[in-house]
This record gives structure tokens, sequence and C-alpha cells, in this order.
């Protein structure tokens, strides 16, 4: 505590710039951390901040997290819903973020994105005022896009993150967001943010602004802790390629070790590479499956279908199956 009633939270070195905070009770992985590192550096991510958030207590970890992620290279933008960006941004001046006001807010026009662009360059957070209500009005939106943001981010005041059936929604493309069937809440901010990604946003994300250390959790895991909304290959099954097999041992080697799945090497995996398939979440590799032909018998096996342990129960092993499937009907 600096005196000012701002408590910083512990932060995970790397001989060098802090890289994030952690929040309270939670434990990033830190490998996982350093593989965004690079992805991220020079990204500039619209954070759009509702309101009521902007006095909160948790905020304050939000806006840590910002300075540290401008630290490994991210650009940040701050907005914040209404007229006035003042109170927000003595916020980050007392957290000592290399900040500065645009006095006019957004629905000033040409000039004041101008402005936001001007202070970007000279490397600082612009913080800027909607002039409108809402998360995704207009002109926020347009000048994330304008900016060429690949994030465009909203911290939402009372837990207003969607879920269908009662399960959160990690992840959906843009595509898809119109015909969600089930129970699914806050579809508006569902329709909103798709509508956001069809302007030219590649990646929207809606994260509840009361939960602490909510943008470490959301950007710095292939999971995430909110809804992204999203119009590139966040989730792909590919084939396997020769730079994936140690990952490949590594992952399995579990249940290898527990007379789960038969034991491979290298050698075996890369002589036959073309049966193997991965799936990715944002690149990484979170599962794999085998599909082996057998063409005389117009029949294919089945194999080495493994799903890493922090990503089960989430349907993954189910769309691996489904995929081998498909791959063994069109080998006849």
């Amino acid at each position: 505590d600096g005196g000012n009633g701002y408590s910083r939270s512990l932060r995970l070195q790397a001989s060098g710039p802090p890289l994030t905070t952690l929040p309270p009770n939670k434990s990033t992985n830190v490998r996982s951390v350093l593989e965004y590192v690079p992805y991220f550096r020079d990204k500039i991510f619209a954070v759009h901040v509702e309101r009521p958030l902007v006095d909160s207590e948790e905020l304050v970890d939000a806006l840590l997290d910002l300075d540290a992620l401008q630290e490994i290279g991210v650009r940040p933008v701050l907005i914040v819903e209404g007229t006035d960006a003042s109170a927000l941004y003595e916020h980050t001046r007392v957290c000592e973020m290399r900040s500065a006001l645009v006095e006019a807010p957004l629905k000033g026009g040409q000039l004041v994105r101008e402005r936001v662009r001007e202070i970007l360059g000279r490397h600082q957070i612009p913080v800027v005022a909607s002039g409108r209500s809402g998360s995704f009005d207009p002109e926020s939106v347009r000048m994330a896009f304008s900016l060429g943001a690949s994030k465009y981010i909203a911290l939402l005041n009372d837990h207003k993150v969607p879920s269908r059936d009662g399960r959160p929604i990690a992840a959906i493309l843009e595509s898809e967001v119109a015909g969600l069937e089930g129970e699914v809440t806050h579809r508006e901010l569902l329709d909103q943010a798709a509508e956001a990604c069809r302007t030219g946003i590649p990646r929207v994300h809606l994260l509840d602004g009361k939960m602490r250390g909510v943008l470490v959790e959301e950007l710095f895991s292939e999971e995430g802790v909110g809804t992204m909304v999203h119009t590139d290959s966040y989730r792909e099954i590919r084939p396997l390629k020769e730079e994936d097999i140690p990952e490949l041992l590594s992952m399995i080697a579990r249940s290898v070790v527990d007379s789960k799945l038969v034991n491979r090497n290298y050698e075996d995996i890369a002589a036959r590479m073309d049966d193997y398939y991965v799936l990715t979440l944002d690149d990484s590799i979170v599962g794999c499956v085998a599909v082996y032909p057998y063409p005389k018998h117009r029949s294919a096996e089945l194999g080495c279908l493994y799903i890493k342990h922090r990503h089960e129960g989430r349907g993954y092993g189910r769309a691996l199956c489904e995929f081998a499937k498909r791959k063994a009907e069109e080998m006849g």
C-alpha cells in the first residue's frame, strides 16, 4: 500500500519489466504468459469501461494489468462510458501509468480520433470518454477499427458475461451468434459484440469488470474467463506437423505412464505423421487424435485420443471423435 489506498498485487518478474499482476489466490501459468507476450507485442487493445466501474476497487487491478501490458509492448486505449474521462484519468495517474487525457469525447469526431492516435504514437495510453452510453456505441467501435485494434475489450458491471444453458460461453464465432440456441443470457451484448466483429475488429471480449485479475485470466490463457466473440480461427483441428511431435509426446506422457495410452516415441509418430491430428486454441495444442486406416478392410481405428487435463469437460474430446469419424468416412 503506497499510502493512497491502492494495493499493488504480486507481479511476475522475468529478468526485466513486470509481465502482469496476479489476482489473489490464483496462479497464472508462466509458460502461457511467455507464449502470449510476442503475440501481443505492438497490438492495440481498445478497453471500454462501463461508468459504474470507474470508482470501483476492482478497476485498480485492471489498470495495473494494463500498465503491465504496456510494459510488454501492448498499446492500450482506455475508453470510458459517458462524456467525462477525467475521473478515470486521475485513477491512471495514481497507478503511475503513462497516460494522457483526451479532453473531448469521441463523439467530437475525426479531430478527437486524431488526438487519440497522436497520444498512442508517443507511447502513452489515451484516456477518452465515448460521449455515449453503452459498451458498444458507434464512436468507440469506429475508433477501435480505425486504429486497427486487434481486440475490443468491454469491462462490464453487474456480472453481465453471457452464458448458455447455465454454462459460460468461452468463445463463439461471430457468424454463430445469431443462430445460438438454448437459454442464452445477455444476448443483446453478444449481438453487439458480433456486430463489432463485422466492422473489422477480429476479437471482442466481454468481461466481468468486478472480477479481480480478469484481464490476466482472459488474455493469458487459452480458455479465458469471459466471452470472446471472434472472426478468426481461434479453435481448429489440423494435421500434425513434425515440430509438434515433442509437444504431443509431453502432453500424452501422463496417460502413457498410467497405461491408458500406448507408449509412443518420436520415431513412431514421425513414421505415421499423416495419421495424427491436433486440436489447437490460439495455436496452442490442447488435444490430439489419430486415425489409422485399414483400406483392405474398409475400416479405420481411432487412437491416441487425449485432451489436456485443464481443458477437460468442454466437449473437445467429442469434437475430436466427430472429426475422426468424418475422416474415416472420407477414406471410405
